[in-house]
């Protein structure tokens, strides 16, 4: 695969107010679980 992987669809959690884009805790958790995804298929095909 070559091109971008992102989160997306964001929530509201622990006390963020909703506003347009995604917030800070937003960001940080889908940027966790993007790279426990890759770890998981770099584990995969080993």
């Amino acid at each position: 695969f070559d091109g971008y992987i992102r989160p997306d669809h964001g929530r509201m959690i622990w006390g963020e107010k909703g506003r347009y884009g995604y917030g800070l805790y937003d960001r940080a958790l889908g940027a966790t679980y993007l790279v426990g995804l890759w770890e998981a298929i770099s584990r995969a095909g080993k």
